[in-house]
């Protein structure tokens, strides 16, 4: 029977000077009452002065605008019509019918763009054309033929390349952030690429978006750090040649753990996956060993226990949790009597 064993050895307004009113009658007003009777009719509203047919002797005083119909007389109080700067020189005298012409009008060419040529006080063709294109917009201009340059801003667009622009750039310059390196592209000649990396950054281009990413299986040559949480869904291997150093106290193992299960160290031996366990028995509550123990199992059945050796506060070894009142145990008392559990 198993038990400890003791061992023996620790507005314009018409005035006039008098209005006399004889009839009203579809929006008319008829002044005098005779056959020469004025007759003011709205035209569409707009209040237009009719003379009756013939309607003679009538006479207005003061100012108007507008227009009228008919002859007139008393030419005393016309003034002349006379020509200005760029018109050809003519005869008015208010009863006859004078045709005004600009000077220089019949020597222009057809879709030219004209200038005043103060020499010869006359309108002549210039080195610009129209090209019979409606233009519209707000101040929108378009030109054709022309040899001379525009000065002052503009807004919209232009064809060329811009060359006669002054200010315009026409270089774009590149810097990196990471490592300080620099680059131009020459807008008019040159194209800008942008250059993923393999395994690394993925570059894909579609309109006017360009879209930087990662790969599916990505490669880091050099270190990486992660200053976050690393979370792996899948399944983690560590290989390198050299000693693994970690800086934590304590390495959880079997972290996803519900309920209990065996785990522990495989030291590799000739076989890929295959070696020494120093591993935890569920089971027996207690620490083992096994050889040929292959690392894709999740269990083990033991060689051999680790022995524990229990530092005692008394003298009996009996008071020692059940966990550890198995084979192989050894109970030191504070007697200094050793005690093992056979």
């Amino acid at each position: 029977m198993a038990n400890w064993k003791k061992v023996i050895v620790s507005g314009s307004s018409a005035n006039l000077a008098a209005l006399q009113v004889d009839n009203l009658t579809s929006g008319s007003v008829v002044i005098g009452g005779g056959p020469g009777n004025l007759s003011v009719t709205p035209i569409n509203g707009t209040g237009n002065i009719l003379a009756t047919t013939g309607a003679t002797g009538v006479v207005m005083t003061g100012s108007f605008t507008g227009s009228f119909t008919g002859s007139f007389e008393g030419t005393t109080n016309l003034p002349d019509l006379t020509q200005g700067t760029g018109i050809v020189p003519f005869l008015y005298d208010g009863g006859t019918t004078a045709t005004v012409a600009v000077s220089g009008a019949a020597q222009l060419s057809n879709n030219a763009v004209t200038k005043w040529n103060s020499t010869d006080g006359k309108f002549v063709n210039s080195s610009l054309t129209d090209n019979g294109t409606v233009i519209s917009g707000n101040s929108s201009i378009q030109l054709s033929g022309a040899n001379s340059s525009l000065s002052g801003s503009f807004s919209g667009s232009f064809f060329g390349d811009g060359s006669g622009l002054i200010n315009l750039v026409t270089t774009l310059s590149i810097t990196s952030s990471y490592d300080g390196t620099s680059g131009s592209v020459d807008l008019k000649n040159q194209g800008l690429t942008v250059a993923g990396t393999a395994n690394e950054v993925t570059v894909n281009v579609s309109g006017q978006t360009v879209t930087i990413g990662l790969p599916d299986d990505v490669i880091i040559s050099d270190d990486l750090v992660v200053q976050g949480d690393l979370t792996v869904f899948g399944t983690a291997s560590f290989q390198q040649t050299t000693n693994l150093e970690v800086a934590d106290r304590f390495v959880l193992l079997a972290s996803g753990s519900n309920a209990p299960g065996d785990g522990g160290l495989v030291i590799q031996q000739a076989t890929q996956n295959v070696g020494e366990l120093f591993g935890f028995d569920s089971g027996a509550t207690r620490w083992a060993f096994t050889s040929s123990f292959n690392a894709g199992n999740s269990s083990f059945t033991p060689d051999a226990f680790a022995a524990a050796a229990l530092i005692g506060t008394g003298t009996n070894p009996t008071a020692v949790a059940a966990r550890y009142q198995v084979g192989g145990n050894i109970f030191i008392g504070t007697d200094e009597n050793i005690w093992i559990y056979s």
